[in-house]
């Protein structure tokens, strides 16, 4: 029995040491989601002491049974058995580990807090990032910040008026200090001539002196007596104003000043209602002044005139210049009244009036009733019409933005700029939106301004094409046009570009170009004069596109400049460069579309240039592309490449201009060719003959003579093909037999002279476009 009882101690530890060691397991779990790299380790060793432990314990637990009597007898000296060397260093290695687990955990909280406090910065930086995009939190009536603007905003628009006031006050002060000084000049004097009588006039006696102090003297003359009340009443008005002048300050000082009080709410609220008793009487007060100055100037000049006029009257003949004094008094001052009377009618009469008073505001007011009973009344008063008056608001925002000299306030205004606007009200002028334009994407301007104008034009292109039918007639102005296809920056905006140049009369065809990726509508571009009829104004856009190309060729960037040729023909480019108005093509151009493939290039230009009635018309750019056709031709010609009829026409009509490149051109393919298998070896015969003729064209600077590679081949041919152009009868050619071939190694090695046209895209002069 206590052998059974033993057996069964011993499986229930091992099944509770087994238990320990699962839970021991799953805190390691626990730990290797920790530290994945270093628990990996040291798993692999527990493992291996888990594995030997339950090893030793099971060998141990099987003989225990056999021990029994052994540890009856002395169960006192009972061994333990998990103290084994094995499972102590477990056991050690397990408080390693939790040591470790609590060192990552305090590590780990000090990294949550860590990120609580960063998320909350980043909280506050989304929130800041975003603020002004965002609405404002609510807050009570009391808020101090809300009443803090609130008493700014009051006191801001109180300084206005009050800066105003006081300069009217202190102008008056000013004019009344120099006019009382004036005005006294003039009365001391005629308050001297009331105390004097006629009959005293002369010197005085002693009787006469007795007189004066016992009985009063007699009365003046009404005259004196108007014109001494007249300097009298101007005195006292101006001396009143000047009264009122200096109590007005003191009272304006006093409203500009902070009101009792602690707080915002409580200085706006004492400073709003302060402001509302001093309108009822500030306001009036400045109205007073304005009149009483001008009463007092008044009264002053009406009292000069009219002792100007008893002056004149007063001798016994007819004083003409104190009279015409006094005419021309009265002309001045009845000018300044119908000054004055003009600028009132103005002011009532016109809403935004520079000459609005209290005067004019009152009688306004009185229209603005009658106006109700009668038209007549209401129809005297021109209001502006602010609110709807959209060519107003568009004119005055152009005129304003292409003005501004600060930049900071371009980046407020910028969102509202629209050409859409603009063009629905066509009425406005071209060049306002040019210098608003031009303004706007100026280099002082922020990139954010610059980035906001070209979305807006993208969005213009969109409304354009929307509705093409409806702006015909208003985007049919050319000057318009070109304005809008320079703007039309390149590669981005070509279709754009092409859109706008669909409205030229007779480009209609370039509509569906518009459509096209930018690439592809590049390349059509190029090819837009490969075609007959009438084709209008496209050469603005036709420079943009090759412009824009040869800069890809100078710049090395011949990928993309491939990726857009590969769109079209190459022949197709090559004809519209050979008939486009008032344009060279570029050599190097030329050269790099047919590279390597100069024989399919001149078998597929050969019928269009073997036309007499192309050469005719396009003789110079025919020659010009011919000439860089031929630059990189290293192979014989075969034999359906014959230009037999070109060679006759230049030979019927050999042109200054376009001789050299002609001939250049067409003696280089003569050495590339089997001249027996041309189909008109009259015609070779005669170009090569004049190429042999130094005076075939009349130039003293040579600069139009046949070039020496070009005589140095036409000799050599000639010499080459002697017996074949025996039988070759020359027709209408006088010039002597050809000399005898002297060889010129530089000539004849040197092939194709490269000098022959390398004409820049910045030397080619563009069309003039009309502003």
């Amino acid at each position: 029995m206590f052998m059974l009882d033993f057996n069964e101690l011993a499986v229930q530890t091992r099944q509770s040491d087994r238990q320990l060691i699962s839970l021991r397991v799953v805190h390691f779990e626990g730990l290797l989601s920790v530290d994945v790299e270093r628990s990996l380790a040291v798993a692999r060793v527990f493992f291996e002491l888990v594995s030997a432990t339950l090893t030793s314990m099971m060998s141990k637990a099987e003989s225990s049974s056999s021990a029994s009597h052994i540890e009856q007898q002395t169960p006192g000296t009972a061994q333990d058995p998990f103290d084994t060397p094995l499972f102590n260093r477990l056991l050690g290695l397990i408080e390693k580990q939790n040591v470790a687990a609590e060192e990552q955990k305090r590590t780990l909280e000090e990294q949550k807090k860590t990120l609580d406090e960063q998320s909350k910065k980043f909280d506050v930086l989304i929130r800041d990032a975003l603020k002004d995009d965002q609405p404002y939190e609510e807050k009570p009536l009391r808020d101090e910040p809300t009443w803090s603007a609130l008493y700014e905003i009051a006191t801001t628009k109180m300084k206005e008026e009050a800066e105003e006031w006081k300069g009217l006050m202190d102008v008056s002060l000013v004019f009344i200090a120099i006019f009382l000084a004036v005005l006294t000049a003039f009365l001391v004097p005629a308050a001297q001539s009331l105390s004097q009588s006629p009959g005293n006039s002369g010197a005085p006696t002693n009787s006469t002196l007795s007189n004066s102090t016992s009985l009063p003297a007699p009365l003046p003359p009404r005259s004196a007596e108007n014109v001494c009340a007249l300097y009298y009443l101007a005195l006292i008005t101006a001396m009143c104003n000047a009264v009122l002048c200096v109590l007005g300050r003191q009272w304006v000082g006093k409203l500009l000043s902070r009101p009792a009080g602690k707080r915002y709410r409580e200085w706006t609220i004492r400073h709003e209602e302060r402001k509302t008793l001093a309108y009822v009487w500030i306001k009036p007060l400045v109205a007073i002044l304005y009149w009483s100055l001008l009463l007092s100037i008044g009264i002053f000049i009406s009292g000069l005139l009219y002792q100007l006029r008893n002056l004149s009257t007063s001798f016994d003949g007819t004083a003409r210049t104190l009279e015409a004094t006094w005419g021309l008094g009265l002309v001045l001052v009845a000018g300044i009244l119908a000054t004055v009377a003009a600028t009132s009618i103005h002011a009532v009469r016109f809403d935004s009036s520079p000459f609005e008073g209290s005067l004019s505001r009152a009688v306004a007011k009185i229209l603005l009733l009658l106006g109700e009973r009668w038209k007549w009344a209401e129809k005297l008063r021109v209001e502006v019409d602010w609110k709807f008056d959209y060519p107003t608001q568009i004119r005055t925002y152009m005129q304003l933005v292409s003005e501004a000299s600060d930049p900071k306030l371009l980046d407020r205004v910028v969102p509202s700029f629209s050409v859409i606007l603009w063009l629905v009200h066509r009425d406005l002028p071209l060049d306002l939106l040019k210098s608003t334009y031009e303004r706007l994407m100026a280099t002082d301007t922020s990139i954010r301004v610059r980035e906001t104008v070209l979305a807006h034009f993208s969005r213009f292109v969109a409304y354009c094409r929307k509705s093409r039918e409806d702006l015909r007639g208003r985007l049919s102005d050319k000057p318009l046009l070109d304005f809008l296809i320079e703007k039309c920056s390149f590669p981005d905006y070509a279709p754009a570009a092409a859109f706008f140049s669909s409205f030229y009369e007779g480009s209609g065809d370039l509509l569906p170009v518009s459509a096209l990726p930018t690439g592809e509508c590049i390349a059509h571009l190029l090819c837009t004069y490969d075609q007959n009829g009438d084709l209008g104004d496209r050469s603005l856009i036709f420079f943009r596109a090759v412009d824009y190309c040869y800069t890809l060729l100078k710049e090395d960037r011949n990928a993309e400049l491939l990726a857009i040729l590969a769109h079209v023909d190459e022949l197709s480019i090559l004809r519209s460069f050979i008939r486009a108005p008032d344009y060279l093509p570029s050599f190097d151009f030329i050269h790099s579309i047919v590279m390597g493939r100069e024989i399919q290039a001149l078998r597929g230009l050969s019928p269009f240039i073997n036309i007499p009635e192309n050469y005719a018309v396009y003789d110079q750019n025919m020659a010009l592309v011919l000439d860089a056709i031929v630059a990189g031709l290293d192979s014989p010609l075969p034999p359906d490449v014959d230009i037999c009829p070109f060679i006759s026409s230049l030979c019927q009509e050999p042109r200054r201009v376009s001789w050299g490149w002609a001939s250049d051109a067409v003696s280089s393919i003569l050495t590339h060719c089997d001249i027996s298998s041309l189909s008109d070896l009259e015609a070779v015969h005669r170009f090569l003959r004049l190429c042999l003729d130094q005076d075939l064209f009349d130039d003293e600077d040579g600069f139009y003579h046949t070039r020496s590679a070009t005589v140095a081949r036409a000799r050599l041919i000639l010499e080459q093909n002697r017996v074949l152009f025996e039988n070759v009868r020359p027709h209408h050619l006088d010039s002597p037999e050809a000399p005898p071939v002297i060889p010129d190694s530089s000539l004849l090695t040197q092939g194709h002279s490269h000098y022959s046209v390398h004409i820049e895209m910045t030397e080619v002069p563009s069309p003039p476009v009309d502003s």
